[in-house]
């Protein structure tokens, strides 16, 4: 809950399950979202003491959800939404691409084809599980769901619509009718309208106030996708913004004015200025994720003292991993934690791997080069972007693994480029909260730089920038040079 000033009122929240019926699926049923909405809400309301006749207007965002949930006449869901990580749909993008090829789709989509994308998961749903496809009568948004349950409307987004993948025209800002026939994947199983990410779709109805504890007739805003919104959140408004999103996943977003697209970046419209501005990210699936194996396995000492002395785990290995110099005296960490990563990688055999081990390297050398792992990572989704001349104006971190002073410095080294950070950035809420004032005419998207400002800025260090430098170098060849021998596991072990 966020007044006109952009004070946090209130704030609530609640974890939401993920079903994984087989290695590399990845599903949730929609009631998940709808309840943890509801929940969540009643929770703010609760704690903010304001009168809810006083709410100007609400915003959801989600996350990307991949197929959306197919849903029979009656709007009754027929199967669990299947989301953005799942990687099933390997077979039928190998069929887009020989029906097609991957110009066509990125010529008219600016994206490519991969099983991260929408509509390459409605094709495993019609080609799979045909009676459901045969009842299918729409394909809801996870954001979507939740405003229909609000409003009683049907809604899509510009940037969740782009983020479907090869039914989205990214240059007219509208469905492709050319790939939906190629495709066969039919323009009535979306909403009619692609709704700018602030307008209003509708008011809360009776049923969804009773549910929520919204007032019946507040408004309720489009929204877009979570990555976005939060990147709005932290002031990436501009061209050449850069958002660097540290959680348990990494989101490297980049702001643009003008398309200059790479097949390496995943592109949708910014959830502001939808229909000129671009949103286009890289990252790795799993960055904070890594490091927290990393402290379960291997740090029982340091969990047991920092809970008896009340500060992290992550703290202490700070300290520890600080006397180590740059380049982790001959570590170097390739972060991927999960078989196969999307953007900039698309590569679907990519694995973990830490090089150069030896006898002489300690926990401390280890955890370093898990940082400066992620760190690579982040260089790289910086250079794919100057590949095809974007911009790199204002650099931006926030989320979890920014906290840590060292981390940051690891960043702004390898990088070698100023870094602002945003300690108390509140992420897709704070930029729900904003769009929502912008729909509802109180508030301009400009607003945002009053309501959050940089807390530091991380300067590079000439000298470690120099030694990462060559750090780098190698973390590239390693990632070609491991290539093959990637694919030659994951033939042996699965």
């Amino acid at each position: 809950m966020v007044d006109g000033d952009g004070v946090i009122l209130s704030a609530s929240y609640q974890e939401t399950d993920v079903s994984i019926p087989r290695p590399g699926w990845a599903e949730q049923w929609p009631d998940v979202w709808w309840n943890a909405y509801c929940n969540t809400m009643k929770t703010a309301l609760k704690l903010a003491r304001v009168d809810e006749k006083d709410i100007a207007g609400v915003c959801i965002s989600g996350l990307y959800s991949g197929s959306g949930v197919p849903v029979d006449n009656r709007f009754e869901p027929l199967r669990p939404c299947i989301i953005w990580m799942d990687r099933r749909a390997t077979k039928e993008t190998t069929q887009v691409e020989q029906r097609l090829g991957e110009n066509t789709i990125f010529e008219i989509t600016g994206n490519v084809i991969d099983p991260y994308y929408g509509y390459a998961k409605m094709l495993w749903i019609r080609q799979n599980e045909p009676e459901i496809w045969k009842k299918t009568h729409q394909l809801i948004t996870a954001n979507g769901w939740c405003i229909r349950k609000l409003t009683g409307r049907l809604s899509i987004d510009h940037s969740s619509a782009c983020l479907i993948g090869g039914l989205y025209d990214i240059h007219k800002r509208e469905w492709s009718e050319k790939l939906m026939d190629e495709l066969d994947i039919h323009r009535a199983l979306f909403p009619e309208r692609i709704n700018l990410s602030k307008d209003v779709i509708g008011e809360v109805t009776d049923e969804a106030s009773r549910a929520t504890g919204l007032a019946k007739h507040t408004p309720v805003c489009a929204g877009g996708i979570d990555a976005a919104v939060s990147a709005l959140s932290a002031t990436a408004l501009n061209d050449g913004d850069l958002t660097s999103m540290i959680g348990t996943s990494m989101c490297n977003g980049f702001i643009q004015d003008q398309p200059r697209l790479s097949k390496k970046l995943i592109n949708f419209p910014h959830v502001a200025y939808d229909r000129t501005k671009l949103y286009s990210f890289a990252g790795i699936a799993t960055a904070g994720a890594a490091l927290r194996w990393f402290r379960d396995q291997f740090c029982y000492c340091e969990r047991n003292v920092g809970d008896a002395i009340g500060t992290s785990a992550y703290r202490l290995l700070d300290r520890m991993a600080e006397k180590v110099p740059p380049g982790s005296e001959g570590l170097v960490f390739m972060p991927h934690m999960v078989v196969g990563e999307r953007a900039p990688y698309w590569d679907d055999h990519i694995r973990g791997c830490l090089f150069g081990l030896t006898l002489y390297h300690t926990k401390a050398h280890q955890y370093r080069s898990f940082l400066e792992g992620v760190a690579y990572a982040v260089r790289y989704s910086i250079e794919v972007a100057r590949e095809v001349g974007i911009p790199l104006n204002r650099a931006i971190l926030v989320d979890g693994g920014a906290k840590s002073e060292l981390w940051r410095q690891i960043f702004a080294d390898v990088t070698n480029t100023p870094l602002q950070y945003v300690e108390a950035a509140p992420g897709a809420p704070l930029g729900d909260a904003l769009l929502a004032g912008v729909g509802t005419g109180y508030l301009k998207y400009e607003t945002i730089f009053d309501w959050v400002k940089t807390s530091s800025v991380t300067q590079p260090k000439s000298a470690n920038a120099e030694t990462y430098e060559k750090y780098y170098v190698l973390y590239r060849k390693l990632y070609h040079d491991t290539n093959a021998c990637f694919r030659s596991l994951k033939e042996i072990a699965g």
